[in-house]
């Protein structure tokens, strides 16, 4: 995200700081990370090891966005959104198969991180894709 105009930094380091600080914390704490989101442990046993793989993977995507240079962010930001989008519609699928209850399924989808980093990704492109109008004047 280097030599990137204020507002396309801001946007992919909100992104950024959504992915890391909250993989960090399901990294180092996955029971907890559980419970606050509404999965039960009893009945995930497995959980745990999805929840810690999920995070090393956001967490190496935001330390790669966040020290990308302008000619790989695009291609990384496109990449965040594929990832982003996939997770939405996983939870959602699994929501409609019955793997969490109602309640859970929606929990997930509704406070799940990837929404709020898919919308701030996608302006972030946008804008990457924009021309940039400065004046030289």
């Amino acid at each position: 995200m280097r030599d990137q105009v204020w507002y396309v930094a801001l946007l992919i380091g909100l992104m950024c700081m959504i992915r890391f600080s909250l993989s960090a914390f399901g990294y180092l704490n996955p029971p907890w990370f559980m419970e606050e989101i509404g999965i039960s442990l009893s009945a995930n046993l497995q959980m745990p090891y999805a929840i810690r793989a999920w995070a090393i993977r956001d967490i190496v995507i935001s330390m790669l966005v966040v020290f990308a240079d302008k000619t790989s962010l695009k291609l990384l930001l496109i990449g965040c959104i594929a990832i982003d989008f996939t997770d939405i519609i996983s939870a959602y699928l699994s929501g409609v198969a019955g793997l969490f209850g109602t309640a859970d399924g929606w929990l997930l989808k509704l406070t799940s991180t990837a929404i709020a980093a898919l919308l701030l990704e996608c302006v972030a492109l946008i804008l990457l894709f924009v021309p940039s109008r400065v004046s030289t004047q």
